[in-house]
């Protein structure tokens, strides 16, 4: 499992479970050990928790994580119901001594404590932003489908090549030329994660191509009709960008055509690979994204089309 997806993971099981509004609860308690606490607050917390656990326990990503901690006997019905016995209106030192409310309270603590190191050390900054601003920060960062453990060395060097093809391009049409892209992040696991850092409306438009395209994907399903590719070219807001500059002087109708066509056959290249800014997959439907972006290996989206008028 890879670092980003390890903390997100994690991010999403202490949501799920409660995690800080349980110890919160407890650390309310403790903190006046000799003053009686009512510690039955944490017990619709409790059954909110097993709820949820419910849902996620089987789920990839999250199975391990929690088998690692030994859930499963936190949220055992005969564990659950002996702990709605003991949290009540009591001494802290009165809980302290039942093995099963310590046992949930470390549990819990756990969850909060590896998350906080995981965040501190595991991630950086810029990589963390890059999950939330669509490019904002200038990084984008690129989930990259894997079946087995791993790509053949020469898959990679296409993947990254045509990233840099692909950004070059369209750092020229946005006058960001002199900003030259870098990778930042390169985590593999199940998948592989590609962090690329470049110019900030580089990244925003290199994000919104693919997002557009994805839009369209999802929409239209399999579009090889001459129509919709059309559309979908048409559609394109660098298309517009690059029109505009034409009609203004800025670039040739020749230069128009070839940066137009380096856009879309390196975009096609990436998706047929089953490349796709992760943002995009886990800001919507994951698993319908991960299946449908198999679907499209070494399929060829953006056929021929019209591209800029003569």
């Amino acid at each position: 499992m890879q670092k980003i997806d390890f903390i997100k993971n994690l991010e999403a099981i202490v949501k799920k479970l409660k995690s800080h509004e349980i110890v919160e609860q407890f650390n309310s308690g403790f903190a006046k050990p000799g003053q009686n606490y009512n510690y039955a607050t944490i017990n619709p917390l409790l059954f909110s928790s097993k709820s949820n656990y419910d849902q996620i326990k089987d789920e990839i990503g999250f199975a391990e994580i929690l088998a690692s901690l030994n859930a499963q006997d936190i949220y055992k019905e005969s564990n659950l119901s002996h702990l709605t016995t003991i949290l009540r209106a009591a001494l802290a030192g009165n809980i302290l001594v039942q093995s099963s409310a310590v046992s949930l309270y470390n549990f819990h603590t756990t969850l909060l404590q590896t998350l906080n190191l995981s965040k501190s050390i595991l991630q950086s900054k810029k990589i963390a932003e890059s999950l939330r601003n669509e490019g904002d920060n200038g990084v984008v960062l690129f989930q990259i489908l894997i079946e087995g453990e791993g790509l053949k060395t020469e898959q990679y060097i296409k993947i990254f090549t045509t990233i840099n093809e692909l950004i070059q391009t369209i750092s020229k049409i946005v006058d960001e030329a002199e900003q030259k892209s870098e990778i930042i992040l390169l985590d593999s696991g199940s998948d592989t994660n590609v962090g690329v850092r470049a110019g900030i409306e580089t990244a925003k438009s290199l994000f919104l191509i693919f997002k557009e395209i994805w839009d369209f994907i999802t929409n239209f399903k399999f579009y090889k009709q001459k129509q919709k590719n059309q559309a979908l070219l048409e559609s394109l807001t660098i298309r517009t960008e690059i029109q505009k500059k034409v009609d203004e002087g800025i670039l040739t109708q020749k230069e128009g055509k070839e940066y137009l066509h380096m856009i879309k056959t390196r975009t096609d290249d990436l998706i047929g690979m089953k490349v796709l800014p992760k943002q995009i997959v886990i800001d919507t439907n994951q698993v319908e994204n991960r299946k449908l972006l198999a679907e499209f290996e070494g399929m060829k989206m953006l056929t021929d089309g019209n591209e800029i008028k003569d």
